[in-house]
């Protein structure tokens, strides 16, 4: 399983992402693999007015793409990060959701903390474009 942060869905969501095409090819890879958490899907849309995008249709594809577990310890685990890390709220909750498992994103702030991140940025050319 791989968790997917924010980044990830706007990508596919934004009409005119850069990282879209590799976000579509990490969708198709690891189909029926992906999980995020209410965080993330809260968090699209506290950004959906800034990106504009419908938040309607993101969501419902988001919930299409990835599943929701949740867990409470995650948010102590996201204030440990927080605080011993200096990750923002959202990173840190990303992370602590991911617990081991490898996180998607552009986000380079993992980096600090884990080696397990699937790069968003990586130049992927030889997938199709489309889901």
């Amino acid at each position: 399983m791989i968790y997917a942060d924010t980044d990830f869905f706007i990508a596919l969501v934004k009409d005119d992402d850069w990282l879209q095409e590799r976000a579509v090819s990490v969708a198709r890879e690891y189909e029926g693999e992906i999980y995020t958490s209410r965080a993330t899907l809260l968090e699209l849309l506290v950004i959906s007015d800034r990106f504009a995008f419908d938040r309607l249709e993101a969501l419902s594809l988001s919930l299409q793409i990835a599943s929701i577990q949740e867990d409470e310890d995650v948010l102590f685990q996201a204030a440990d990060y927080m605080e011993q890390d200096g990750l923002t709220a959202f990173d840190a909750y990303h992370l602590a959701y991911a617990d081991d498992d490898p996180v998607v994103s552009s986000d380079n702030a993992f980096d600090e903390v884990t080696d397990d991140r699937i790069e968003l940025e990586k130049d992927d050319r030889s997938q199709d474009e489309g889901i």
